[in-house]
């Protein structure tokens, strides 16, 4: 339906209401909907692709200074890189891993890397060093920036079979900091945290342990929601009287408030108009949430096996039942 069908009923139903403010009703209305649940219409698949881990040749470093120098074995190593390319990559430098360091440019002529910040530690040459990714930015499965991220729901890595969900995607950077200050757990990860916003605000996560092996960690995500205009309409499984009975509860409540200012809206029962349309409402919305099972079960989730919110069970991880915990060697 088009979106001015849906305005024009708001501006027919309350005396008043001019075209702008009913398209802002209209938008609540749908803004509202889409925060009732977690609709199949807003769960949207990506993929996070982590690049094998590069440590040939070795760096000079100087201190304080962000330029990095390639030996001739490291510049023909970091050269063309791309899926992804050198500045979605981290530095590091030294036999300990060192502090992670994001790039931000590579010059093959020159044979150097820059950072995004000085470089904090000692001066070196002939330093080994560690290229790879810890910090990722949604994308869609074509690599494709994802403007409408909110949370994962899911990430997978289908190779060592196992899933990152629940708790595992809501650890915050400072738990990651008390773990593991100096970033040396490095193998497959088990935990996705938020490591900082972009100048756009968008969400750049890092995973963790730091993935050093190519992989592709496919996700499924929620999305903020759309807002509707003259190009963007409900999904077309979606039920649009649901749509027009929000707006109008909305609009009512506009009504009620204004009733004193204009003489239009006086001797109408707003309010009753309101709990009529409440419960038209309920009933749609629910005939609603029913149809969308029906397409995609996302309403109800049984209580996940307690082994499904802990790190993946391989050798490198062992179950502790005296303490009740999940360890790996060194970072329990």
């Amino acid at each position: 339906m088009p979106f001015a069908n849906y305005w024009s009923e708001i501006v027919g139903s309350v005396p008043r209401i001019d075209a702008l403010n009913a398209q802002n009703i209209v938008n609540r209305a749908w803004a509202a909907i889409q925060d009732e649940r977690t609709w199949s219409f807003l769960i949207g698949e990506g993929v996070l692709l982590a690049p094998q881990i590069i440590t040939s040749g070795t760096v000079t470093v100087t201190q304080f200074n962000n330029t990095v120098s390639l030996d001739s074995t490291a510049n023909p190593a970091l050269n063309n890189l791309n899926t992804p390319f050198i500045t979605s990559r981290q530095f590091r430098c030294g036999l300990g891993g060192g502090s992670v360091y994001n790039i931000t440019g590579y010059n093959n002529g020159a044979a150097t890397l820059t950072l995004d910040r000085p470089y904090l530690e000692p001066s070196g040459a002939g330093q080994p060093y560690q290229v790879y990714r810890c910090y990722y930015q949604p994308c869609d499965m074509n690599g494709n920036f994802i403007t409408d991220f909110d949370h994962f729901i899911v990430i997978l890595n289908p190779i060592d079979g196992y899933a990152i969900t629940g708790e595992n995607l809501l650890l915050t950077r400072q738990e990651i900091d008390a773990r593991d200050p100096t970033r040396g757990a490095q193998d497959l990860p088990y935990t996705a945290c938020v490591y900082k916003s972009d100048p756009n605000g968008y969400p750049i996560y890092e995973l963790w342990p730091h993935p050093t092996s190519q992989r592709g960690y496919p996700y499924a995500y929620m999305r903020r929601g759309s807002v509707l205009s003259a190009s963007q309409d409900i999904p077309g499984t979606f039920p649009s009287d649901v749509l027009i009975d929000k707006a109008k509860l909305i609009a009512y409540e506009w009504a009620m408030t204004n009733a004193g200012r204009f003489p239009e809206l006086k001797g109408v029962d707003w309010a009753l108009l309101s709990a009529a349309t409440q419960k038209r409402y309920d009933r749609h919305l629910q005939f609603a949430k029913v149809k969308d099972d029906n397409l995609l079960i996302t309403s109800f989730l049984p209580g996940l096996r307690d082994y499904l919110a802990y790190p993946p069970i391989s050798a490198d991880f062992f179950q502790s039942h005296d303490v009740g915990g999940w360890f790996s060697g060194g970072f329990g």
